[in-house]
């Protein structure tokens, strides 16, 4: 007889289950697309959705507990994690479709559907990543040459580098559909003058051999298929200067429950948006970068949330 599951892990997930439904019927109800007209009372909501005003006014205040949205004097209004919950649950709304057809709903590792869904969403994948992105920085500054940030989105990996190594030169490369959220970023953060943004595909760009003392691939491999990562990492081997750092920033398996449990709904999660994404074990890694001619990997951990560790290896000095 299997063992009854411990009573905080049965709440822990009930709790799921009522948040995702309180956002899903708010998004299906078009109550957010309301509030993100303007801040409005729970009556007012229910008015222009057709919906009953204490049971709105239940909705909404659950979610105001969950951050979704903020209530200033009886008026409710959208927050930041308003339009990116709206965004994860359009997609998570799909799964079935994935699971039945193994077919994602967008193709994010096609430079076609990165450019699809890139935009609307790196903006919010910076913020998540801030705190890892300063404690890597701290661990790669002082940079020997110039940095080549692939894949860079808002550039919070390069930027956090920029802003720990003032001498720092970073050429950001990414798909010109996403580049104006680059140079956005950049710009915001005062650094135009340290940043050179070149729009195009990494498989393909023209990229210099041997100029670069740091290459940064940050969230990029869970993108693709081993093949494709082994390929990747072979092209990157030629654009390093010798004794250059290859420095891969990714999730990473684990066997702490909480850690597990997150990878898995993110391995999950890949499935929505790649054709054949995954979570790579460590020792993926080690071989693709044997097979590029680079130097052992040097693993360390980054955050738990989300799960992300920074692994290092160097070209051979000569």
């Amino acid at each position: 007889m299997t063992a009854a599951p411990p009573a905080d892990r049965i709440v822990e997930l009930g709790h799921v289950v009522e948040a995702a439904a309180a956002l899903r019927t708010a998004v299906r109800l078009g109550l957010l697309e309301q509030l993100g007209r303007g801040p409005a009372t729970a009556d007012e909501v229910a008015v222009r959705c057709g919906t009953a005003p204490g049971a709105t006014g239940l909705l909404l205040e659950a979610l105001e507990a969950l951050g979704v949205l903020r209530r200033d004097d009886g008026r409710y209004a959208v927050t930041v994690m308003t339009r990116w919950v709206g965004t994860l649950e359009a997609g998570w709304a799909r799964l079935d479709d994935v699971v039945r057809t193994d077919r994602p709903i967008v193709a994010a590792d096609t430079p076609a559907g990165a450019a699809e869904l890139y935009p609307e969403v790196v903006p919010f994948l910076t913020r998540l990543f801030a705190p890892a992105a300063r404690q890597a920085a701290e661990r790669l500054a002082p940079v020997d040459g110039e940095v080549l940030d692939v894949g860079a989105g808002a550039a919070p990996w390069s930027l956090a580098l920029a802003a720990a190594d003032p001498r720092a030169r970073i050429t950001a490369l990414d798909l010109p559909d996403v580049l104006p959220v680059t140079r956005r970023a950049v710009s915001q953060a005062g650094m135009d003058d340290r940043f050179r943004l070149v729009p195009g595909d990494v498989f393909t760009a023209d990229l210099p051999e041997e100029a670069y003392g740091l290459v940064l691939l940050a969230n990029v491999c869970h993108l693709f298929d081993a093949d494709t990562n082994r390929a990747l990492l072979r092209r990157l081997r030629r654009v390093l200067r010798p004794g250059g750092t290859l420095a891969v920033v990714d999730a990473l398996p684990s066997e702490d429950p909480d850690e597990r449990r997150l990878l898995a709904l993110y391995a999950l999660g890949l499935r929505l948006r790649t054709v054949a994404g995954a979570v790579y074990p460590l020792a993926s890694y080690s071989a693709w970068t044997e097979e590029a001619g680079l130097g052992p990997v040097d693993a360390v951990p980054l955050s738990r949330t989300p799960p992300l560790a920074l692994l290092t290896c160097t070209a051979p000095a000569t």
